[in-house]
């Protein structure tokens, strides 16, 4: 790994270290950065490994497991949710229920718009594969998958997986010269067609061009992030802890910026992102264009561009499905083939501990998920015992501590829940909520002026929330009456 990466490590270390001191909130910065370089050393791992001949069985496998389910969500959990699920107070029981009547399905993952980039890859592959079948059989059992497939991405009813889908599939027939450029208007056709099915499903919103205006909205508020702070970013990660400063009200609200790229420049700033480009071209120079019309590589050079273009419209490689095929896809592309180079130590065992941070990440994340559905149904003590788990697992995750404090703070355990505030402050000490929170059990103290400035804090790092507006409101002019009242 050292040797493949070379004279790169001090200068990027260097851009990390001086994006790092301008993060506001660190863990996320850290959480993002081990992510990142999970990546990284998976892609200096896979390159030395010939994965055509296993690939067939891993995407057969995963179609069938990701696609049945869908199935099985769209066909017999949606309706029995229907039938035995009743409108709740909270706003997870309200999400929930407002997702099952829109009838999309996410199959295995957290989003209908994450699994619909996950059909499209897998629809290349399983088509890919159909077509250089050897038999009947296996032609015939790629083309079931082929059709439960396309049931699934569009029970997604996902604008961009059909787009993302007609990009990968043309360019794949245009590469390899399945179909010849004159005869291209009949798949295209069909992928129309594809695309009209999913508006007429999703028809009103396709009326008002909603998918276009909340991207269009999200595009603005990372433009005037980065405007801000142009050079140096606002930190690896910071990107959904700042964007309600730039937020304006009657916005779309989004912890998004819909686009890859400019939530990446955003974070890490232009001085990084042209390093990060420099260094792309730097060990792409002399083989990129062989290696992308190489016949080899058009199956991954179409699937390529799929992920590349579903992250001019969504945040693409920031989740993991999508950074892992585009991992993966590059690999193959880059991977070596003139000679054996020897991977070294160094590279597995910091992909283990890596793979371990993130394992552990995830299981703190899961139990704070379930802290967050107990303190939503109001059942304290069990949301009090999940943000416990989560927190032993990672002491620092933010989403946990503001759980806890929340869920003490409802219960009225003031003590408990200003020091679970203050450990949430001491990592993220814009945190409108946690400020919020901080301002009232302040104020009932009887500390005032801390409690007001707590409350600007709140105010100012989120104005579109009107609670944080008033709150602000009332304890300035609490404030303004005490000072100015009888007896002053």
């Amino acid at each position: 790994m050292l040797r493949e990466s070379g004279w790169t490590i001090v200068p990027a270390a260097f851009f990390l270290l001086l994006n790092f001191s301008f993060s506001q909130t660190y863990p996320l910065f850290f959480s993002r950065l081990i992510y990142f370089s999970f990546l990284v050393t998976l892609f200096i791992i896979l390159r030395r490994i010939d994965l055509s001949r296993i690939l067939p069985l891993i995407i057969g496998g995963i179609s069938i497991i990701v696609f049945i389910y869908g199935l099985i969500q769209k066909l017999i959990l949606f309706p029995y949710y229907l039938k035995n699920l009743e409108p709740g107070e909270g706003f997870f029981s309200h999400a929930l229920l407002t997702r099952v009547k829109s009838g999309r399905i996410f199959s295995i993952f957290t989003l209908p718009t994450l699994y619909a980039i996950v059909c499209a890859v897998l629809i290349l592959f399983i088509f890919h594969y159909m077509i250089k079948a050897s038999s009947k059989k296996s032609r015939i059992a790629w083309g079931i998958l082929l059709v439960l497939g396309l049931f699934n991405l569009v029970m997604t009813q996902s604008f961009g997986g059909v787009l993302y889908l007609s990009v990968g599939i043309l360019l794949y027939l245009v590469l390899s010269r399945v179909i010849q450029l004159k005869y291209l208007a009949l798949p295209a056709m069909v992928l129309a067609f594809f695309f009209f099915l999913v508006t007429g499903l999703r028809f009103s919103e396709a009326r008002e061009l909603e998918p276009v205006k909340l991207r269009w909205t999200n595009w603005t508020q990372a433009g005037r992030m980065i405007q801000e702070r142009p050079f140096l970013g606002q930190g690896l990660g910071n990107y959904e802890s700042r964007i309600s400063s730039y937020t304006q009200p009657g916005e779309a609200r989004s912890i998004y910026a819909h686009n890859f790229f400019l939530q990446f420049l955003a974070e890490f700033g232009i001085l990084g992102t042209l390093f990060c480009v420099l260094l792309i071209m730097v060990f792409k120079k002399k083989s990129w264009w062989q290696r992308i019309k190489a016949k080899e590589n058009l199956l991954y050079v179409s699937a390529l561009s799929i992920l590349v273009f579903y992250n001019f419209i969504d945040i693409g490689f920031y989740f993991f499905s999508a950074g892992l095929a585009g991992t993966l896809c590059l690999s193959q592309i880059y991977r070596f083939k003139e000679k054996k180079i020897p991977l070294g130590p160094v590279a597995p065992v910091f992909f283990v501990l890596i793979s371990l941070l993130l394992v552990l990440q995830n299981i703190s994340d899961n139990f704070q998920g379930q802290g967050d559905l107990s303190l939503n149904s109001k059942d304290f003590a069990q949301a009090t015992r999940d943000y416990k788990k989560s927190l032993a697992v990672n002491p620092y995750n933010i989403r946990s501590l503001m759980g806890s404090a929340s869920t003490h703070f409802m219960k009225g355990d003031r003590e408990l829940a200003e020091t679970y505030l203050d450990r949430a402050l001491v990592l993220y000490p814009d945190s409108p909520n946690a400020n919020y929170f901080k301002s009232q059990l302040l104020f009932k103290k009887g500390r005032y002026f801390s409690s007001l400035y707590h409350a600007s804090v709140a105010y100012k790092n989120n104005k579109i929330n009107r609670k944080f507006k008033r709150w602000y409101e009332s304890v300035t002019n609490r404030l303004q009456v005490r000072i100015t009242g009888p007896g002053n």
